[in-house]
């Protein structure tokens, strides 16, 4: 049975950054917005435009690209739900080699009906001031900017879960464990190898 950490989080929290040391810790494998990579070859679309899909729903302001290629799996779908669906196959694949990390797209709601899997949901956030001073850092923004950015990314990952999944993203009853990371990361990482031993 292998075991699966997936973890949602609050942009600027240092949630992949924290769950790419556990997994490290521990030595299994780490996916996050990586597991797109695969998608142009599997799909055929353009991958510029599957990385703009990343996370996100369809705008129904703007005229979608609709699916016209080689894989009548795809046929007349969009290309944030052709994402999901080729990121759906992957993350069901990753479960199956090994234990492992999956960093957000609802991986934690993909994997729910599969018991041969076990399964640990975390979600991870901290306070704003601190989510700012870390997108600033890390983006060379200023606060305004690093704040905007913030708030665009949370709203653009709260209604991607909703859609895909129907659930509210970051209500703690949907998630197994809710950690702030304003802690140090060295205990949220042991607390997370607590965890992952006694799965």
């Amino acid at each position: 049975m292998s075991k699966i950490i997936c973890i949602s989080r609050q942009f600027g929290s240092k949630g992949h950054f924290i769950a790419k040391k556990f997994a490290e810790s521990v030595c299994i494998p780490y996916y996050d917005k990586h597991i797109i990579d695969q998608a142009p070859e599997i799909s055929g679309i353009n991958s510029e435009i599957l990385q703009k899909a990343d996370e996100k729903t369809a705008n129904p302001f703007l005229q979608p690209i609709y699916y016209e290629g080689f894989n009548n799996e795809y046929y007349g779908m969009n290309a944030n739900d052709i994402l999901f669906a080729i990121q759906k196959k992957i993350i069901l694949e990753c479960a199956k080699k090994s234990d492992c990390v999956i960093v957000g797209r609802c991986a934690d709601y993909i994997l729910r009906e599969y018991k041969e899997h076990s399964i640990k949901s975390i979600f991870m956030s901290a306070p704003m001031e601190l989510r700012i001073k870390n997108t600033m850092e890390i983006d060379t923004l200023t606060e305004k900017e690093a704040s905007v950015k913030i708030r665009k990314s949370d709203k653009a990952r709260s209604e991607y879960c909703n859609y895909y999944s129907g659930r509210d993203w970051g209500k703690p009853s949907n998630y197994d464990l809710c950690i702030n990371t304003s802690n140090n990361d060295n205990e949220i990482i042991e607390l997370m190898r607590f965890i992952y031993s006694n799965m």
